[in-house]
């Protein structure tokens, strides 16, 4: 068999901006393996980072992006239009759905019919499915234009990866992933980043079932943080602050304690105003530090430079084992986290305490108060949490073995 030589990579943003940092871990991995890797960003907004040698950057798109082909368009390739539509509106939970959400799904079949048509007149003509993988990051806009295409040229193969937004039905209006069923009808594998996503999509389509297998977000090995006891409780945590990342709950936990705390917070959003109010009421025995939206690699090295004694997770909802509880875990630092999607393939007895999903800030406070006494605070646990890390979550071993599915 052919080993592929070429990898072609479809992100929504990456290289640029922010967004999309698990593939900060990822991709130079995947690079090692392909003679030349092309990465196509749906939207390439924002400073780009650094990606290794023998990548290229390939947009495609400007201010296009979100493009309609034109009613003429869609009569010319009406067999792809009805195809799809078909297949949609078979998936859907009702009548009424469909209809509520039909314009939308319209909207969105023409967009992506706009981009197949761009991507197939610029790259076709370099696609040889023996040389080239095709690999869409998220199965979802690019999902959709790469399953166009191989309905036009039956040799196209590719496969993606589902998360969170783009798999759960309640991560959906009305709970109808309406393009899921097309998705999954075109694509030859589907990675999901945790067991609880593989069980739910082995459940709702049973007839492709193997389809679907794991290969979680894995992070990089960067040692040992520094650590030893202190009089105050040293918390981080990292997640944007939206509503369902529940972070105002971390806010709220600390207004009960009475013992030394600093709580160090990364990431930010709409929840932001929110917060800051809860900190300013918080007692003096309490410092906080809303560091904001930072790259990876700040991250990073504050943990390489800051003693941290536990990480806290409240989300109420997330696709896979979380990369932010990966990389506190790949520290040492112990984890206590509420449990949902993939957190608890992460957060175990070897690593911390996962809590009820129903979280409650009282709850949070107790485990805080509490935490100087337990197991956790001491060197041995924290060898336990990264000695788990290695065996599960390292990028070298995880992403390695992805590597060798890509090149077949």
């Amino acid at each position: 068999m052919t080993m592929k030589n070429e990898l072609w990579l479809f992100t929504i943003r990456f290289p640029f901006g922010n967004g999309e940092s698990f593939l900060e871990n990822e991709l130079p991995i995947l690079a090692r393996g392909f003679t030349k890797v092309r990465v196509f960003p749906l939207m390439p907004e924002g400073a780009q980072r650094t990606v290794p040698a023998n990548v290229e950057v390939v947009q495609l798109f400007g201010d296009d992006a979100f493009r309609a082909v034109s009613p003429l368009r869609v009569l010319s390739d009406l067999r792809s239009w009805n195809e799809v539509m078909r297949i949609s509106k078979a998936s859907a939970p009702s009548a009424e759905i469909f209809n509520k959400h039909r314009r939308a799904l319209m909207s969105r079949l023409r967009q992506a019919m706009y981009r197949e048509g761009v991507l197939s007149a610029r790259m076709a003509s370099s696609y040889d499915p023996a040389r080239v993988a095709l690999y869409s990051y998220w199965t979802s806009d690019w999902a959709t234009v790469l399953g166009l295409w191989r309905m036009h040229d039956p040799q196209v193969r590719f496969v993606s990866r589902m998360m969170g937004f783009d798999m759960f039905d309640h991560r959906a209006a009305d709970g109808w992933q309406m393009l899921q069923a097309f998705h999954v009808k075109q694509v030859d594998r589907v990675f999901m980043i945790s067991k609880a996503g593989l069980g739910h999509m082995r459940t709702r389509f049973p007839e492709a079932v193997e389809k679907f297998s794991i290969s979680y977000l894995a992070t990089n090995d960067h040692g040992r943080g520094p650590w030893s006891p202190a009089e105050e409780l040293r918390i981080v945590s990292c997640a944007n602050l939206i509503p369902l990342k529940r972070v105002y709950m971390i806010a709220e936990a600390l207004k009960t304690l009475d013992i030394p705390v600093r709580w160090t917070h990364f990431g930010d959003g709409a929840e932001r105003a929110r917060i800051e109010a809860i900190v300013k009421a918080l007692p003096p025995n309490v410092s906080v530090e809303l560091k904001g939206n930072v790259p990876n690699a700040e991250i990073i090295a504050w943990y390489k430079a800051n003693a941290t004694d536990v990480f806290m997770h409240a989300s109420e909802t997330e696709g896979g084992a979380p990369v932010a509880l990966q990389e506190a875990a790949s520290f040492g630092i112990p984890l206590i986290a509420a449990d949902a999607g993939g957190v608890n393939e992460i957060v175990t007895s070897d690593t911390g305490e996962l809590l009820p999903n129903a979280l409650a800030s009282e709850l949070l406070a107790e485990k805080l108060r509490a935490f100087k006494t337990t197991q956790w605070y001491a060197v041995k646990a924290r060898e336990d949490v990264r000695a788990f890390w290695a065996a599960n979550f390292n990028a070298e071993e995880v992403h390695g073995k992805l590597l060798k599915e890509l090149l077949l």
